[in-house]
């Protein structure tokens, strides 16, 4: 190096030290994204997008083949002040809160609403939950009757009674939750479908809350964690909310199922990955089993540094990885 030339800066060694690895990758996943604000995830969208790069935040959602074109559309969703403020009854649908979301029953669903009144809480499902100073009702139904239990319960919100042919323990159940929501000024059903690999469950829960929200006030709140900033400028920018097989604002191809960050992980279809701040646990895991075989970049730590480093990663990219 010739006197009077500045010798690279170790954040800039670090970054062309990655862009080296990234471009000599064959595919690479840019993945993570859980609790990170909208700047950061559209500086990681930049490189994405310098990379040819596959995007996902490791949603389940985006690892069914159907669930994220069936069950957004049409959604009613409301936050958990809602819940806390309006709804007198809440379902808790096929899920027990707390174990999900950790201090959910303490936080959301204390018997006394915030704006007055007094709150019933029914379970439907194999578990019976069990709330500190909240009485909450039971309505026992195997775990695999999910869907079931939606179409039933909707012909039931339709028509007063349940179809044909229907299974009994299932009829019984929903007697129960027919029986409170006709007695109810506003309902919310508090759901998590993490564990629902097809997605029908999410589509069945949605049509059901549809239909009870056209006479009633209902809505859902979904306990499934969620990256939600990736959510809105994936998007914005891609047109989906998550498995695109390039990041191309220009037409990103949407490839649910495919193109998940676990999916493309588990089958050997990407050889880098470069992980932006928490990363899910599924997609975790997926990377341990593929061990050496996966080149993986982590940038992690208080945001102001996140987006430095990818910055930092951006312009090294754009420059051939040279410092």
């Amino acid at each position: 190096m010739s006197r009077g030339q500045r010798e690279p800066s170790p954040k800039a060694t670090d970054a062309a030290r990655a862009a080296a690895r990234l471009r000599a990758a064959r595919r690479v996943l840019v993945t993570g994204f859980r609790g990170l604000n909208t700047d950061t995830v559209v500086a990681a969208c930049d490189v994405a997008e310098a990379l040819g790069a596959a995007v996902d935040a490791g949603d389940p959602e985006t690892s069914r083949p159907a669930a994220p074109t069936i069950a957004r559309v049409g959604e009613v969703t409301a936050d958990r002040a809602e819940l806390r403020d309006r709804a007198d009854l809440v379902i808790a649908w096929f899920c027990d809160p707390d174990a999900s979301c950790p201090g959910f029953s303490h936080d959301d669903l204390m018997p006394e609403l915030v704006a007055g009144g007094s709150r019933r809480v029914i379970a439907i499902g194999p578990v019976a939950v069990r709330a500190a100073g909240i009485d909450v009702g039971h309505a026992a139904c195997d775990r695999g009757a999910a869907v079931e239990a939606a179409r039933v319960l909707q012909h039931m919100l339709l028509h007063g009674d349940p179809p044909a042919h229907a299974e009994p323990t299932v009829v019984a159940a929903c007697r129960v939750l027919h029986e409170a929501i006709e007695g109810a000024s506003c309902v919310g059903f508090v759901s998590d479908d993490s564990a629902d690999p097809v997605g029908l469950e999410a589509w069945s829960l949605v049509h059901l809350v549809r239909t009870l929200a056209h006479r009633t006030p209902a809505f859902e709140i979904p306990l499934r964690p969620r990256a939600a900033a990736f959510d809105a400028v994936c998007t914005w920018r891609y047109g989906a909310a998550g498995a695109i097989a390039r990041a191309d604002r220009s037409g990103g191809a949407f490839l649910p199922g495919e193109a998940s960050a676990e999916q493309l992980v588990a089958r050997g279809e990407v050889d880098a990955v470069l992980v932006v701040g928490e990363l899910a646990p599924s997609v975790e895991k997926a990377i341990v089993a593929r061990g050496q075989q996966l080149d993986v970049i982590r940038i992690a730590g208080p945001e102001a540094a996140i987006v430095a480093d990818l910055r930092a990663l951006l312009a090294a990219l754009a420059t051939g990885g040279a410092p």
